[in-house]
């Protein structure tokens, strides 16, 4: 896609599960604090980005629009809440910049997103219409459980009569995928729609008994939905000190003499 080719084709909004992101930055660094909301259950809002079929982006479609955290103020307690950065309070009008920055000004191709307060307002308004616990929740799937793709999948259908893009965190160390972020998609006028046919990182449509689900999770896998941060794991894996390796040994020589 061409630099200069700012038109896009659907909007994805993003709402992440806090846990899986808390661990996975906890994972890579055992240093790197992460402010949980104090709602069990609650599902934060990563994003709304504008996005051509089949390809990533455009982001970053106008230098001119200049983040202005002052034009917020009107809604800034409720993106506290909905829309904050899990690094904590200090990051968080970050958060809100890059976001204006590399797909707001992508969105303000249309009237209703062409400004700052516009764009983080509709945010809000969807995550209060699509609250994904309680969408999870009409089909038994609850924190602290393990489901396939597929069920996940289908209880979001059964809501919302959409397509949604379902992705996972895979800890490679312990073999485990965790629900990590949902994604549903809305047409330049805002109206739900599949998310049939977006590009976004390593999902992609899986074909499965009765149609296709768009995920990077293992379709053949348990999902789960983490209610608590894992403790933190030995990075390394668990060695026999070598003098206990000689006991074992001699016990074993004697044991079966």
């Amino acid at each position: 896609m061409s630099v200069q080719d700012h038109n896009w084709d659907v909007l994805i909004f993003t709402q992440q599960w806090p846990v899986t992101t808390c661990y996975h930055w906890r994972e890579e660094n055992p240093d790197q604090e992460c402010s949980l909301p104090q709602k069990k259950e609650f599902w934060t809002i990563h994003g709304i980005w504008p996005t051509k079929l089949h390809q990533m982006g455009p982001n970053f479609c106008n230098n001119s629009a200049n983040f202005d955290p002052s034009k917020l103020n009107p809604i800034e307690d409720r993106l506290e809440t909905f829309w904050p950065d899990l690094k904590g309070m200090d990051s968080t009008e970050w958060l809100w910049k890059h976001e204006w920055q590399k797909h707001g000004t992508c969105a303000m191709l249309v009237e209703e997103l062409d400004n700052e307060l516009k764009y983080f307002e509709q945010g809000l308004t969807w995550r209060e219409e699509y609250i994904m616990s309680r969408i999870l929740d009409a089909s038994d799937i609850h924190p602290d459980s393990n489901n396939t793709v597929a069920a996940i999948n289908n209880a979001i259908v059964k809501a919302l009569g959409k397509n949604p893009s379902i992705h996972c965190l895979y800890d490679g160390k312990h073999g485990i995928s965790y629900l990590s972020e949902i994604r549903i998609c809305f047409s330049k006028s805002l109206e739900l729609i599949d998310c049939d046919g977006i590009k976004q990182g390593d999902a992609v449509p899986v074909g499965v008994p009765g149609g296709t689900i768009i995920t990077n999770c293992h379709i053949g896998s348990l999902v789960h939905y983490p209610s608590l941060v894992p403790p933190l794991q030995r990075k390394s894996h668990w060695k026999l000190p070598l003098v206990n390796v000689y006991k074992l040994l001699q016990f074993l020589m004697w044991f079966t003499l």
